[in-house]
C-alpha cells in the first residue's frame, strides 16, 4: 500500500500498541547514497512523522550519513564512522548497492555491470554480518530503487537483496519501490535518475509504515 502524500503515515495509529520512545533520535542513522540525499523530503518527512508521533522531540532529528554516489562498501563505512563513535546504532535507515552498477556502466560499459552486482551483493552480505556481530542495531529498514533505464541491474539484484535481508540475523525490513513506481512516472525527477518530490513523500511514508508496524524507534 502507498500511503497518499496528504496522509499522516498512520502517525498514532498501530504506534500506540509500541513501547514508546524507547530509542533515542541520535540512535537513528540514515545511510545510502542520493535517494536518500535528493530531493531530502524522504528524510525530512519522517522526521517530522517521528515528531509529530512524539517518537522524538519537536527538536530532534535523526543523524543522517549518506552521500551521493556511494558505493555498497562506501554505504558499510557510514555506518561505521558512527558505530564507532560513542553513540551506538539502533535503527539503520537505508539504500544502497545500486550505484555499483551505474559506476561500472559509465566507466566500462553494459559488460562491466556483472562484476559490479556481485561486489555490490557480495559487500551487502559482508555489511549485514558485521551489523549482526557489533550487536547494538536492532532494526534495518532497507528500500531499493525502482527500474529505471539509467539504474542497471535493479530487476537482477532484487531478489539477492531481499533474500540477503531475510538471512540477516539482526531483522532487516525490505522495501521494494518497483511496485509502487510502476504508472507513476511522476515519482521519478525530470533526470531519470532520483525520486521526485512526490516519490520521495512515498518512500518516506513507505519507511514510516514499516516502522509503526514493526514498533522501530516508536
Amino acid at each position: 500500500m502507498v500511503i497518499g502524500p496528504g496522509d499522516d503515515g498512520g502517525a498514532g495509529g498501530s504506534r500506540e500498541l509500541c513501547p514508546h520512545a524507547q530509542t533515542a533520535a541520535n540512535e537513528v542513522l540514515w545511510i545510502g547514497d542520493s535517494w536518500i540525499q535528493s530531493p531530502g523530503t524522504q528524510h525530512t518527512r519522517v522526521r517530522d512523522l517521528a515528531r509529530n508521533a512524539e517518537a522524538i522531540a519537536p527538536n530532534e532529528d535523526y543523524f543522517n550519513l549518506a552521500l551521493a554516489a556511494s558505493s555498497m562498501a562506501d554505504v558499510a563505512k557510514q555506518y561505521d564512522t558512527r558505530e564507532a563513535g560513542a553513540t551506538k546504532v539502533k535503527v539503520l535507515l537505508m539504500d544502497g548497492g545500486t550505484w555499483d552498477p551505474i559506476a561500472a556502466q559509465m566507466s566500462g560499459g553494459s559488460a562491466a555491470v556483472p562484476a559490479a552486482i556481485e561486489r555490490s551483493l557480495s559487500a551487502f552480505q559482508q555489511f549485514l554480518a558485521k551489523v549482526a556481530s557489533d550487536g547494538t542495531v536492532e532494526h534495518i529498514v532497507y528500500f531499493l530503487v525502482p527500474e529505471l533505464a539509467t539504474v542497471p541491474g535493479v530487476a537482477n539484484m532484487r531478489p539477492r537483496l531481499q533474500q540477503a535481508c531475510a538471512d540477516s540475523s539482526v531483522p532487516c525490513h525490505f522495501i521494494d519501490l518497483q511496485p509502487h513506481w510502476v504508472g507513476h512516472p511522476e515519482y521519478t525527477a525530470s533526470d531519470g535518475i532520483q525520486s521526485s518530490e512526490a516519490g520521495a513523500i512515498v518512500i518516506a511514508n513507505l519507511i514510516w509504515q514499516t516502522m509503526q508496524e514493526n514498533c522501530i524507534a516508536q
